[in-house]
């Protein structure tokens, strides 16, 4: 009995070493191999201003949901380059990141941070476990991060996402010489963002999309006008010819049957002008047509809604501990009023910065400030000169006063059908 459970035991450990052996040889054979598949880095980036209050907050699952489609479109990708799903000559990127806001936490760009994957990094034998780590977090921290991107209920608590800013001056860092490139925005489409320092508008070029499609939408031939007038978004002095853009969930107000077009044509003048030449456009509408154009877009085949882990999202009301929280810091941020007000008020206009200043603070992936505001050398030496004064008189503490901030931005616009634009 003895010697047959130590043949049995003998086989069962040829059979395990043989296993081992044969994963051992296909690791041998990819790395000698030296071939690797064309290399995909896809970048994610959000748009997190008062658009995800649309709809009692409705817009926040819709997001979710289409981040996930673009993670499944990219393990589609992989799987299409390594039929075995062992993945050791793949070296794709994806990465998710929120565009720079001055209104959003540093805590929901920490987790932003933790939404990425570098293949390029892993051991050969660890990128499959990897890449079923992170499609887990993608899972469980999305809703964790939107939840703490609701800090109210009022548009007017949100300051707008820095698009243009990300393009300016981060991008270039998030590109691979290597890869084909390809951007995924996920924005209603206005660009709007409160600062304007250093970006103020000049012959027709603006800092936001509102900006234009107000002068135009009443003119019958806005189209001529944009052209002849070279209407559009301030230029970026940069160029991107080795990217792809897909701007995702565009959601153009109802009120002027020409907004839509006017919205695409402003983005595309501005790609163009950067030197991206392949780029669309997706309306917002239900995940299903979503995922149609993404497919068609990048050639994929996406697993049906129904395979996508769905998102239960329980709006965020201002009784929620984190919107306390948020409303908390906020107010610690602002400016106490003086008891002389007209020492702010009656202050000189600050003077506005060159397009290329280099006095804005950099943006991360992790944390973003709004930079200070620039003032005059008299109004320093009168409002430090009034607050030494007041200080000695009433023995106030000055370490509470900040800045003045006053976010506005237009409110959510209402939803529309998925059409394209220019195709890839």
């Amino acid at each position: 009995m003895a010697r047959y459970l130590t043949i049995i035991m003998t086989i069962v450990c040829a059979w395990a070493m043989a296993g081992c052996n044969e994963i051992e040889e296909a690791v041998k054979d990819a790395k000698k191999d030296g071939s690797a598949p064309p290399k995909d880095n896809y970048m994610v980036l959000l748009d997190l201003s008062d658009r995800i209050l649309y709809n009692n907050q409705q817009q926040v699952p819709k997001d979710i949901q289409v981040i996930q489609s673009i993670y499944a479109a990219f393990k589609s990708k992989l799987n299409a380059k390594d039929p075995t799903r062992l993945y050791f000559t793949v070296n794709d990127k994806l990465k998710l990141m929120v565009a720079p806001q001055r209104t959003t936490s540093n805590e929901v760009y920490d987790l932003a941070g933790n939404l990425r994957l570098t293949l390029a990094s892993a051991q050969p034998e660890q990128k499959a476990k990897m890449l079923e780590e992170t499609e887990k977090n993608f899972n469980t921290l999305l809703p964790q991060m939107y939840k703490k991107a609701v800090i109210s209920n009022n548009s007017t608590s949100y300051a707008g996402a820095d698009i243009w800013k990300y393009f300016n001056e981060d991008l270039q860092d998030d590109l691979e010489k290597d890869a084909q490139n390809t951007l995924f925005i996920i924005t209603d489409g206005y660009m709007d963002f409160e600062s304007l320092q250093g970006r103020t508008s000049r012959n027709n070029r603006y800092t936001s999309c509102v900006q234009i499609i107000n002068n135009l939408k009443k003119a019958p031939d806005w189209n001529s006008r944009f052209k002849e007038g070279d209407y559009g978004l301030l230029p970026v002095n940069k160029r991107f010819p080795n990217l792809k853009v897909i701007v995702l969930e565009l959601n153009p107000k109802d009120d002027w049957t020409g907004e839509y077009n006017l919205l695409t044509t402003i983005w595309s003048k501005w790609f163009n002008e950067m030197g991206i030449k392949s780029y669309a456009f997706i309306k917002d509408d239900n995940i299903n047509e979503i995922n149609e154009s993404i497919e068609k877009l990048l050639k994929v085949k996406l697993p049906s809604s129904a395979n996508i882990t769905s998102v239960s999202w329980t709006p965020v009301t201002e009784s929620d501990p984190e919107i306390t929280k948020a409303a908390k810091n906020r107010t610690n941020t602002q400016i106490q009023p003086t008891e002389t007000p007209t020492v702010i008020e009656n202050a000189p206009e600050a003077a506005p910065k060159k397009e290329n200043s280099k006095s804005y603070n950099s943006y991360s992936s992790y944390a973003y400030s709004e930079p200070a505001e620039v003032i005059k050398k008299e109004k320093n030496v009168k409002e430090r000169e009034y607050i030494r004064t007041s200080a000695v008189k009433s023995q106030i503490d000055t370490s509470s006063i900040h800045l003045r901030t006053n976010p506005k931005k237009p409110i959510s616009k209402p939803k529309e059908q998925v059409t394209f634009g220019p195709a890839y």
